[in-house]
């Protein structure tokens, strides 16, 4: 397969969150490697420098067209075609947003995105993600309408799939891993400690969405910190999202006396993640990270989607569910139980093996589809 006509918008990637970034850097790959000659863009947001590395260059979208004056006039029209005059030269739109579909995000957010490329009629592929709940009448209507036109949309997990098909276009919605669990990781990317060491990670999001008080959360990761300690390994607070989980991470570094990491590039994160005998996270990412470079990985989440993933790995009882002690006595025995170790990672390689066959089929019929629509 090959191209030199196809321009890709990568949308929906938010910096600087790392999980975010590389959803991209793997979009970016998996189509190199497929479609020689593809380029790919992405809306400016966040440093330029950062866009460019990630291989998505920024652009500017354009406003001042005619379009755009006489949008409120005759939207039907002119919305459609100010999309297109905002992104000169783009063919393709390709949506790795990871979760904003959904009532928590609402049809504002919808409409401007998928909706506003199918509607302007570039062939949209809305990557593996969370999707749902769509309970308000505006958000359903919008929601059909990308269902109907999107060239691809996948679910990444059952709850994302039944939220889809609850919709009733009549489509059929199948559920694809998370994109960047075919990401093979480099070890030697990165320089690890020479020792066994536990990567902990936070998420302010578990704040902002209620799941948890901070008195309360930072008790339950003040608890994670010791144990850990009281097993004679050292803990590494891993920032992956570095402006928003700062001011939590910097707190749990100083009570505990560790370590604070920080990366730029995504791969470094997944490279050094996947050296860590254990990997305690918040951040979703953290968690497929972890998990598929052979970690035994434990989460403490805000959404159903931790739930799914480790029920995926067929690990379900890594997941927080309230109870303090039977989760603390699960790192424990990762780390102090070589036996445990061992049988959790060879779960998790032999999984993640079938999630790689998986989505190279996945990414063939994305590649192949993205060349009928030139």
């Amino acid at each position: 397969m090959s191209s030199t006509d196809i321009r890709a918008e990568i949308a929906g990637v938010w910096l600087p969150n790392k999980g975010a970034e590389l959803m991209a850097v793997t979009a970016v790959t998996e189509l190199r490697a497929r479609i020689p000659g593809i380029a790919f863009c992405s809306k400016a947001q966040g440093p330029d420098a950062r866009r460019a590395a990630l291989g998505m260059p920024a652009f500017e979208p354009r406003k001042g067209s005619v379009w755009h004056r006489t949008e409120k006039l005759w939207p039907g029209i002119a919305r459609p075609r100010a999309t297109r005059a905002e992104r000169p030269g783009v063919t393709h739109v390709i949506d790795a947003s990871g979760f904003a579909y959904g009532d928590s995000w609402g049809a504002g957010k919808a409409r401007s995105r998928a909706a506003a490329y199918i509607a302007a009629g570039y062939p949209t592929y809305l990557l593996p993600q969370a999707f749902g709940p769509f309970e308000t009448p505006k958000l359903r209507g919008i929601m059909q309408d990308i269902v109907r036109g999107a060239r691809s949309i996948s679910a990444r997990d059952r709850q994302s799939q039944a939220h889809l098909e609850g919709l009733g276009t009549g489509r059929e919605i199948t559920v694809v891993p998370d994109i960047t669990l075919g990401l093979a990781p480099d070890p030697a990317r990165v320089a690890a400690p020479d020792t066994p060491f536990a990567a902990v990670v936070i998420n302010a999001m578990l704040l902002k969405s209620g799941t948890f008080g901070e008195d309360r959360l930072m008790a339950l990761y003040r608890d994670i910190l010791t144990t850990i300690a009281n097993c004679g390994v050292a803990a590494k607070i891993v920032l992956h999202e570095p402006e928003a989980d700062r001011t939590l991470s910097e707190e749990l570094a100083a009570f505990g006396g560790a370590d604070l990491v920080a990366f730029d590039d995504p791969l470094d994160i997944k490279s050094y993640l996947s050296r860590a005998r254990v990997v305690v996270t918040a951040r979703f990412h953290g968690l497929a990270n972890g998990l598929s470079c052979g970690v035994p990985s434990l989460a403490v989440g805000w959404s159903h989607k931790y739930a799914e993933l480790l029920e995926d790995f067929g690990t379900p009882e890594m997941m927080f569910q309230g109870d303090d002690a039977a989760f603390l006595a699960r790192i424990r025995e990762q780390l102090t139980s070589d036996e445990a170790q061992r049988a959790v990672r060879a779960r998790l390689l032999e999984r993640k093996a079938a999630f790689a066959r998986t989505l190279a089929r996945y990414w063939d019929g994305i590649a192949e589809d993205m060349l009928r629509q030139r």
